[in-house]
């Protein structure tokens, strides 16, 4: 059985950064969301402040699901190749 220590590092390391991604972005919009501040130029239109921290708390979700998937597929991988050849029935 080969040894698939950097691929299990690599899982680990995916799932802290989808939290850590999570709450920073989370953070910075939800702080946007209530101070609110100047409109940002974005594209050479003016969106609102408070927009840009919903944007910024949605874009925090979806990069934690897509880090965790990263993460839940590797662990997968890794199950399937650590399982004997001849599969799982009892036989």
């Amino acid at each position: 059985m080969k040894d698939h220590r950097l691929l299990r590092v690599g899982a680990t390391i995916f799932r802290v950064f989808a939290w850590v991604t999570l709450i920073l972005q989370c953070a910075i919009g939800l702080y946007l969301l209530v101070a609110g501040g100047e409109a940002v130029l974005v594209a050479g239109i003016d969106v609102p402040a408070r927009l840009v921290g919903v944007l910024n708390c949605l874009g925090g979700l979806i990069y934690f699901f897509l880090l965790s998937l990263a993460a839940a597929v590797i662990r997968l991988l890794l199950e399937i190749a650590g399982e004997p050849k001849g599969g799982a029935s009892g036989a």
